[in-house]
């Protein structure tokens, strides 16, 4: 390998991790109250067909559970997304907004593709777009795939608790 190859190598990697970083980093300065599923870029979407595009098209529930999960590292709003710990209401809106902002932090790294086409070569274009799409488009699929899950949840205990509610006042 050339030197000229080495440092490309090494470039990438930092710009890779460095991007990374720095979104995750943005993305928890942003306002709980901007992720929500309301939120044009975190509403469910038709075509997503209740998770189902999801579960039938990426198989997504073969390897969801495989990939890293990173919603601890940056300690300002710390949150495991690897395992349900609880079925409490608020544990489970909780989640809900970690899935928008896991999915805004992928968004960001997948936007930033481009940017590593100012210092390669054509071919370490290809190679650095396949690694933009590979690297995020799964987390993203994940990010929304369990969304959908966890709002109908969400609205399951909504609904028992509006019941519970009723038979409180009725009685």
């Amino acid at each position: 390998m050339t030197k000229e190859g080495l440092i490309l190598i090494f470039a990438n990697s930092v710009f890779w991790v460095g991007i990374s970083f720095a979104s995750g980093y943005l993305c928890h300065f942003i306002p709980f109250s901007f992720y929500n599923i309301k939120n044009p870029i975190f509403k469910k979407r038709f075509c997503e067909l209740e998770g189902k595009l999801y579960e039938k098209v990426f198989f997504v529930k073969y390897w969801k559970d495989i990939v890293p999960e990173a919603g601890e590292l940056i300690k300002i709003h710390p949150f495991d997304k690897k395992k349900l710990k609880s079925k409490e209401k608020s544990y489970i809106e909780r989640f809900i907004i970690e899935t928008c902002r896991a999915e805004l932090v992928h968004i960001l790294i997948f936007l930033s593709t481009p940017f590593a086409f100012l210092f390669n070569p054509p071919i370490g274009d290809y190679l650095m777009a396949a690694y933009g799409i590979l690297a995020n488009i799964p987390f993203i699929i994940i990010q929304r795939y369990n969304r959908i899950r966890f709002v109908k949840v969400s609205e399951k205990i909504e609904k028992k608790e509006e019941m519970y509610k009723r038979i409180q006042k009725a009685g």
